[in-house]
């Protein structure tokens, strides 16, 4: 048997890494077997089981470097994750907090993320997420625990409490319920680009509660449906990124960013060389616009 070896390839120039993970390159092509149906009918998962985690058969990372699944939201192969309901998608979030709370106690960092829509290379039709547990910080969470950091040592507090505190019921707040709110900040780099924020300052989703489980829920699909909404539909489906930012430090607040990608109907905003080469992001939209938007689609939805 070949010996493991790490996928992960340090940049010295930014001082980051990477995960080199060729074997993925043609990963389910040429086949229409789905393999989270043959969990099912394999009796892998039980007839009562709706969301399940299945470990990811092309891992980018292996133990002791990281760790790879997928996250079934549901047995029902045709079903879109707008399609589920609230009380479905609770029963999904409840198992990113027991699976955060399991691969927290090996690895720094717990990406739990989606991605949905052809257009952005998902593969399999089956509703479904995924995990991964990292032996390292990747440089967009390390840069916002950086910024935490050097708030709370200049006394400033909480940095993402402070942004939820200033868009509060204001015009770039699109959806909100009892203990969560989702806006689109000003410095959004995709036109619909949404951060949803828990009120309660806490570090991740193994520490939250039920109720805000529940409410996460309901404001995803709130504002999911609501992309699939935006110009009578003309953009659905909306192709979207979809992450859970989070660490096991107690400064941190945990938050979701929703990439929606289209940005009119039949258009796609790419990340283009300004973006891609330098970094430089740039959004061709008034953010405060996109927002009013996108809530009169939300409440066009909520309304029906």
């Amino acid at each position: 048997m070949q010996e493991y070896t790490t996928p992960l390839v340090w940049n010295p120039i930014l001082r980051q890494y990477l995960v080199n993970a060729a074997h993925r390159m043609n990963r389910r092509e040429g086949t229409n077997e789905c393999p989270f149906c043959a969990d099912i009918t394999s009796g892998r998962v039980g007839p009562d089981t709706q969301v399940w985690l299945h470990p990811n058969d092309f891992p980018p990372l292996k133990p002791p470097v990281g760790e790879a699944y997928v996250v079934i939201y549901n047995r029902d192969h045709n079903r879109k994750f707008t399609q589920l309901t609230v009380d479905e998608v609770f029963e999904v979030t409840k198992l990113w907090r027991d699976l955060y709370r399991d691969l927290s106690s090996r690895y720094p960092t717990v990406m739990i993320f989606e991605n949905s829509g052809a257009a952005i290379g998902q593969t399999q039709n089956h509703p479904h997420g995924q995990a991964y547990g990292v032996s390292v910080v990747p440089s967009i969470l390390e840069r916002e625990m950086e910024t935490v950091a050097l708030d709370f040592e200049s006394g400033s507090g909480c940095p993402f409490c402070r942004v939820r505190e200033e868009l509060s019921d204001g015009e770039q707040q699109v959806t909100a319920n009892t203990t969560w709110q989702a806006f689109l900040p000003p410095y959004v780099r995709y036109p619909y680009e949404t951060h949803l924020y828990p009120r309660r300052h806490v570090a991740n989703i193994g520490l939250m509660e039920d109720e805000e489980l529940r409410d996460l829920a309901e404001l995803m699909l709130q504002v999911i449906r609501g992309y699939n909404a935006l110009n009578d539909g003309e953009m659905a489906p909306m192709p979207y990124l979809l992450g859970l930012h989070q660490l096991a430090d107690e400064r941190f607040h945990f938050h979701v960013e929703i990439l929606a990608i289209g940005r009119a109907p039949g258009k796609l905003k790419y990340a283009a060389s300004s973006e891609s080469v330098w970094g430089l992001w740039a959004n061709d939209s008034a953010p405060v616009q996109k927002a009013q938007e996108l809530r009169a689609a939300i409440d066009q939805v909520k309304g029906k």
